[in-house]
């Protein structure tokens, strides 16, 4: 079931979303109406945020609702779907990966 602490994961499992689709928090949030701040503060879980944007993310992201609450969807599944095919990875797509470790790994701990 829901609680508390599936609230305070929304935020980070938005930015791990966004990170795994290479899109920056200014772009997110251009395309949510809402601005760059507003989004850095979701991401780190300093507000809440309302079904109607949680809608809009889900959409963005086409993923459902309970991907962003629960956390369901697999990372695995994200980063070879947004992978190419190859053994050598660039310095870029290695510093994604980092990230998105660590993002997965805070989103954890929460």
């Amino acid at each position: 079931m829901y609680d508390e602490q599936s609230l305070q994961g929304i935020g980070s499992k938005i930015k791990l979303l966004r990170t795994l689709r290479q899109v920056n928090q200014q772009q997110l949030a251009k395309q949510l109406g809402i601005s760059q701040t507003h989004m850095s503060n979701i991401e780190a879980g300093r507000v809440s945020v309302n079904l109607r944007l949680l809608m809009r993310v889900a959409n963005l992201f086409e993923c459902k609702l309970d991907d962003i609450i629960s956390g369901s969807f697999s990372i695995e599944e994200e980063v070879e779907s947004s992978a190419e095919p190859e053994e050598n990875y660039s310095a870029e797509e290695v510093r994604l990966l980092l990230k998105v470790l660590q993002i997965s790994k805070n989103s954890v701990q929460l």
